[in-house]
C-alpha cells in the first residue's frame, strides 16, 4: 500500500494530475469561450517518460527515497524555469502563477510565442482563462483529502461495528420507552 501512496504523492508533486483533472471539461461546458478574457491557462509539467523512469528507479531500489525526492524536485523545477525564461524572452505576460505540483500560469501574449512554447515543450497543456481558478480549487480539494488520516480495514470495521451497536442500543432503548409510556397511559385510563 505504501508503494501506491508513494506513487500518488510523486505524481501529485510532479503535477500530472493538473492536466488530467480537467480532461473532458470542455465537453461538459465547464470552460467557457469568453471572448472578453483572451488570457490562457498554461500548465507546465515535466516529461512523463522521465517521471515514470524515476519512479521505476525507486521501485527497483536503484535510488533511495531521499535521492528520489531530490530528483523529483529537479524534474519539476526544470520545465518551470524553462518556461519562465521563455516567457521573458518572448514577451509572454504571466498574470498569475503557482508552482505547487505543476507549474500553473495565467498568461497573455503573442499567439505565435504561446504556440511556440506549446510546440517546443515548456507548456504541456493550454486552456481558457476559466481553467486557472478551477484547477486551483481542485488542487485545494486534493490537498484537504490527503491531509485526512487514512483508516486501515480493521479500524474501519471496528468503527462500523461500534456504530451498529450504538444504533441497536438506541432502537432497544426506544422500544423500552414506548412500553413505559404505554403502561403509564393504561394507568391513567383506569382512574
Amino acid at each position: 500500500m505504501t508503494n501506491g501512496h508513494n506513487r500518488r504523492r510523486f505524481l501529485q508533486l510532479t503535477g500530472t494530475g493538473a492536466a488530467a483533472s480537467l480532461a473532458g471539461c470542455t465537453d461538459l461546458g465547464l470552460l467557457s469561450d469568453d471572448e472578453a478574457d483572451e488570457r490562457l491557462t498554461a500548465i507546465v509539467e515535466p516529461d512523463q517518460e522521465d517521471v515514470e523512469a524515476l519512479y521505476d528507479d525507486l521501485e527497483a531500489g536503484e535510488i533511495d527515497e531521499a535521492e528520489f525526492q531530490q530528483r523529483a524536485q529537479e524534474l519539476q523545477e526544470e520545465p518551470i524555469e524553462e518556461f519562465e525564461s521563455y516567457a521573458d524572452a518572448e514577451d509572454i505576460q504571466i498574470d498569475e502563477s503557482t508552482t505547487e505540483g505543476a507549474g500553473l500560469y495565467l498568461i497573455d501574449g503573442p499567439d505565435e510565442a504561446i504556440l511556440g512554447a506549446l510546440r517546443s515543450g515548456p507548456i504541456t497543456v493550454l486552456y481558457g482563462s476559466d481553467a486557472y481558478d478551477l484547477i486551483l480549487e481542485q488542487q485545494a480539494q486534493q490537498q484537504q483529502q490527503q491531509e485526512q488520516p487514512e483508516l486501515d480495514e480493521d479500524d474501519l470495521e471496528e468503527e462500523l461495528e461500534e456504530e451498529l451497536e450504538e444504533e441497536d442500543g438506541a432502537v432497544e432503548d426506544d422500544g423500552d420507552a414506548e412500553e413505559d409510556t404505554d403502561d403509564e397511559s393504561d394507568g391513567e385510563d383506569d382512574e
